[in-house]
Order: structure tokens, then C-alpha cells, then sequence
């Protein structure tokens, strides 16, 4: 009789611990989120229709995150103070104590990851050699930049230098109507918010086409390839590509703030 009340009394206490585990995921992940209040509900929301998530987790997190919403509701609303005072109180930046940023690489095309190099473009200097990601983590790190590589804070009246971006075409992700070359080469110079950007993103999208991007945070947020302008270059050269149309994709510019020209 004992032994049988302590076997249920622990089975009792791993599925307590196992429900606390997965109840309150948004509350949890609530850093991922880019609102104000409510980080841990929109946290779920974006889980939930992220279909990233869906293949990337084989459903899981997005079925935990519909699970966890209204306790992450509850939990919101008595941090609900806390978020109004942090997102009211003055931000102040701060030179980072080193140059060197995280570099994330994503990969938006639907084919496999491809190793790439980002050289400066006046010396040929390789500045980050690493590898895309399909679909990149939070804090996962394609490589990191050296930002007084490629301009002078002492000086910003000296403009940013430009770099260019290669893969190889025998392993690359991107689909192209030429096998002559032996690797894809674009350039672009950054603009002056790299000076205080937290990070680089590098989107590689259908067509041969690649946006980098500055970022004020120095972890990848999900949330970022979602944004309208990002999502419009993706269809449009998406279209493209599956109508065997990417000589047409010079045509569509890869303009959003931060973005490198």
C-alpha cells in the first residue's frame, strides 16, 4: 500500500512539474517579443503563426504556446506595471566595449544552407567566413564582424567601405539562371547605423539576391523576416524564381531601414 501511494504520489509530482514546465512558455520566451506589454501573449501569437515554428519544432512549441496563452495572459497583466515603466524610462545608448557584432545569416529560400564569406571589397580581406541557417535561433551566431573594419567612430565623416558577399555555386542555396561563373558575388556598402547596430542580418532570398541588414539587438529574433518590406521582396523574387523569371530580379530593390546599399 505504501509503495503504491509513493509511485503515484511521484507520478503526481512529474506531471506537476512537467505542467508548469509547459504552461507559461510565452512568459518565458516574452524577451523574444518586440511589443511593450503583453510580450508573452504576442510571444504565443507569433508561435502559433509562424510557420517556421510549426516545421522547425514538428508542432510542438506552437501547440504548447496555444496551451500556455492564458496563463501567460495572467502573468502579463501583473507585469503589466514593470513593462510600462521599462518601456517608459529614457534610453540611453552605449558604445559597445568591443566592435566585434553577431552576424546572422538566414536563409528564406527553401533550399539547403551554403557557406559564404564576407571579404572587404578595397583588400579582398575576408571578414566573416561561416555558414547560412534555414532557420536561425535565438542567440545563434552565423559569425561575427569587426565594425572598425569597415568605418571609423572617431571619425564619421570618413564613409563606411564597401564589402562583398560570395557563396559558392556548386553548394549555394540560391537558384540561377547561369552555371558559367564559379561563385555568386554582390557588393554593398553599410550606412551609418552600423556604428550602433547591436548586429548584422544577412537574408539570402531567391534569385541570387541577398539583403544586410543592421539590427539594434545582438540576438535573432524570429519576428524579424515578417516585417512588410522584407516580406514583399520575398514574394515578388519568390515569383520570380518559380517562373524561371530571376533575370528580372535587378528590377526589385532591397530597401528597408538599416539595409546596406
Amino acid at each position: 500500500m505504501k509503495k503504491w501511494t509513493f509511485s503515484t504520489l511521484s507520478k503526481q509530482l512529474i506531471c506537476a512539474i512537467l505542467f508548469v514546465q509547459l504552461v507559461g512558455c510565452g512568459t518565458l520566451l516574452r524577451g523574444k517579443s518586440n511589443e511593450k506589454i503583453y510580450r508573452g501573449v504576442d510571444t504565443d501569437i507569433n508561435n502559433t503563426t509562424n510557420a517556421f515554428m510549426w516545421l522547425f519544432s514538428a508542432g510542438v512549441l506552437p501547440v504548447f504556446s496555444v496551451i500556455s496563452m492564458p496563463f501567460d495572459a495572467v502573468i502579463d497583466t501583473l507585469l503589466l506595471p514593470v513593462d510600462l515603466a521599462i518601456s517608459n524610462s529614457p534610453k540611453v545608448y552605449k558604445q559597445p566595449s568591443t566592435n566585434y557584432v553577431p552576424v546572422f545569416a538566414v536563409n528564406m529560400t527553401g533550399q539547403p544552407d551554403v557557406d559564404y564569406a564576407i571579404r572587404k571589397k578595397s583588400t579582398g580581406e575576408i571578414l566573416i567566413q561561416s555558414r547560412s541557417s534555414i532557420i536561425p535561433q535565438a542567440g545563434s551566431v552565423s559569425g561575427k564582424l569587426d565594425k572598425a573594419s569597415l568605418m571609423t567612430k572617431d571619425n564619421p565623416s570618413i564613409p563606411p567601405e564597401p564589402v562583398t558577399i560570395s557563396w559558392d555555386v556548386g553548394t549555394r542555396l540560391l537558384q540561377t539562371e547561369s552555371t558559367d561563373s564559379s561563385n555568386i558575388t554582390e557588393s554593398y556598402t553599410p550606412d551609418d547605423s552600423l556604428l550602433k547596430a547591436a548586429s548584422v542580418i544577412a537574408i539570402f532570398f531567391p534569385c541570387n539576391r541577398v539583403m544586410l541588414v543592421n539590427y539594434d539587438s545582438d540576438f535573432y529574433n524570429y519576428d524579424f523576416i515578417h516585417k512588410k518590406a522584407i516580406q514583399n521582396v520575398f514574394q515578388q523574387l519568390q515569383s520570380l524564381s518559380e517562373r524561371s523569371q530571376c533575370s528580372a530580379s535587378g528590377q526589385i530593390t532591397l530597401m528597408m531601414e538599416g539595409a546596406w546599399k
